[in-house]
């Protein structure tokens, strides 16, 4: 997953620096976080086939939210090269990303669709899923992904909704409770509180006894199989909390900070 890691690592990285200012973690470890995202320049864009974190899912090539990781990773990248002095990366990383969200819309959205939507893999106009790596942009207060596509997915969403919640992608019918609520989170209100209905809908008529599981069918609302339970990753259902104080203009164009 080597897209998948770099991404997290950079994303995780500046999280951490922008919750505690400290910065010289960030230039202790400036070269490794510095050839991360380097390959991200290479890499990200147009995804090799290759794993997700949803790795049960199978490897896919072009995948669109992968590659957003990737470039919102690019872009956290030169807040930490600014954050560190390094101000000739700052600018040539977040020239890159501009780019690349531009290029990435040209090729993630399908516009004739109603409601328009991004895809799971770009220029397959018959597929869609959570496009949930969209949060990283608001978890960092980049403001690199243009409002239009939290817009377009907030109406998109509810209109291919199930019983018990949004699919996962369009490649089966289950669906991860927590990538579900990183979307809440920076959905429209109303989207945000048809996710949590249909995820209190599915915890209170799961046939299952097991403990609380990430992995669940969005239809029959039976437990995903394998041992999606009780795992660490269902702190993800607290993503609206971590919002909270998050910085708002942290971006190289708009000013770097970690003021919310």
């Amino acid at each position: 997953m080597p897209i998948e890691e770099c991404g997290n690592m950079i994303i995780a990285t500046l999280a951490y620096a922008q919750r505690t200012s400290d910065t010289a973690y960030l230039s202790k470890h400036y070269q490794l976080l510095k050839q991360w995202a380097g390959f991200l320049v290479s890499d990200s864009l147009i995804p090799d086939n290759q794993l997700s974190t949803d790795d049960f899912q199978g490897s896919l090539t072009n995948q669109t939210n992968l590659a957003l990781k990737g470039i919102i990773g690019i872009e956290a990248m030169a807040v930490i090269a600014k954050l560190t002095g390094n101000n000739a990366d700052a600018t040539s990383f977040s020239n890159t990303a501009h780019d690349y969200i531009k290029k990435w819309q040209d090729m993630a959205v399908v516009t004739d669709a109603n409601p328009p939507h991004t895809n799971l893999a770009y220029h397959d106009n018959n597929s869609h899923g959570l496009l949930y790596n969209l949060y990283a942009d608001k978890l960092l207060g980049l403001n690199l992904v243009p409002n239009s596509i939290y817009d377009m997915q907030s109406t998109f969403y509810p209109t291919v909704a199930d019983e018990f919640g949004v699919t996962l992608d369009t490649r089966n019918t289950n669906t991860k409770s927590d990538w579900q609520m990183w979307v809440a989170a920076i959905s429209s209100p109303s989207t945000k509180t048809m996710f949590y209905s249909k995820l209190a809908n599915w915890i209170n008529k799961t046939p299952t006894n097991r403990a609380f599981t990430d992995l669940y069918n969005t239809r029959s609302a039976d437990f995903g199989g394998g041992k999606f339970a009780a795992r660490p990753v269902v702190g993800g259902h607290f993503a609206a909390l971590a919002l909270n104080g998050a910085p708002r203009n942290a971006g190289v164009r708009r000013g770097v900070g970690f003021k919310a």
